[in-house]
């Protein structure tokens, strides 16, 4: 009888082991988190999330991107942009340093249309990736 408490003792360490650990692994690998984390924020006033860093746009871009792997991203002279499940994230020169952007997909398509438009599609929705079969087909 004595050795249930020690091993209710030894499960219960376990389980909030296993806690800790999924939580390292999963929790806040997301792009908000990273930025919020790493970047000092100026502005969200309900457009883009807007921040800052002294660094040059492609170090931003190199560091943002190897922390939280987008499923695109596409390389203009403007910037560089990084497209996540729900996410876009523009990183442009500001000065001697960056602006990050940070939109919703539908926002960001927009705002960022001449750089992405024709890459990623045109951000028309769930019609967008329709393949017509030539004249009249679908209608």
């Amino acid at each position: 009888m004595r050795r249930r408490p020690k091993l209710l003792i030894a499960g219960g360490l376990g389980a909030v082991g296993l806690i800790v650990l999924l939580f390292a692994l999963l929790g806040n690998n997301s792009i908000r988190g990273y930025l919020d984390d790493n970047y000092r924020r100026v502005s969200s006033d309900g457009d883009s999330i807007v921040y800052t860093s002294d660094q040059k746009p492609k170090a931003v871009y190199e560091s943002v991107r190897s922390a939280v792997s987008p499923a695109d991203v596409q390389v203009d002279p403007e910037g560089y942009f990084l497209r996540y499940s729900d996410d876009i994230v523009g990183i442009t020169a500001s000065g001697d340093g960056s602006r990050i952007y940070l939109d919703d997909e539908r926002r960001g398509y927009g705002v960022w249309f001449p750089f992405v438009a024709g890459v990623w599609g045109t951000g028309g929705g769930s019609g967008e990736g329709f393949r017509g079969g030539g004249p009249g087909a679908g209608k």
